[in-house]
């Protein structure tokens, strides 16, 4: 193979990852969110479960946002910027939740939960270090994981 086409074949590759980052974002957290997804819905027949044990990917902290949340509030909250938070100027009743593990934003999820399928209730932060359960109730087909205050078991 002559050196050209090495250097095509490579300019190549490169685009076509470049434009699957674009159109699909970072498909370590994509897979992450489908993974998330799975493990919410997996857990409908339990009654309570521990967060700490469902989620498939390392995490120090969950935040969820209110409805218009700006970008810049988020990234205050989380303590750092990332092309990975969003703003949740979109509508009330959106599931936001980002997930982070050192400084890194390891699953973000933005939708309606009758198009997730789940939702995960809870004040506004949980730690990984809380091992914090969750009451798990299943209704129209979407699981609600709704936070249970240490104590209150």
């Amino acid at each position: 193979m002559n050196k050209k086409k090495i250097i095509t074949i490579i300019i190549a590759a490169f685009a076509a990852v470049s434009l699957g980052g674009i159109l699909v974002g970072n498909p370590i957290m994509a897979y992450n969110n489908h993974r998330l997804k799975k493990a919410v819905i997996s857990a409908a027949h339990q009654e309570t479960v521990a967060l700490n044990e469902i989620i498939p990917f390392d995490w120090d902290a969950v935040y969820t946002f209110s409805p218009y949340a700006d970008k810049a509030e988020i990234e205050k909250t989380i303590g750092f910027h990332s092309t990975s938070v969003k703003a949740n100027n979109i509508n009330e009743g959106m599931v936001h939740l980002l997930f982070v593990k050192d400084k890194k934003v390891m699953a973000s999820v933005l939708g309606y939960s009758d198009h997730l399928g789940y939702r995960i209730d809870f004040p506004s932060k949980v730690t990984f270090a809380e091992n914090a359960l969750f009451h798990v109730s299943n209704s129209d087909g979407i699981v609600t994981l709704a936070y249970v205050p240490s104590g209150a078991v």
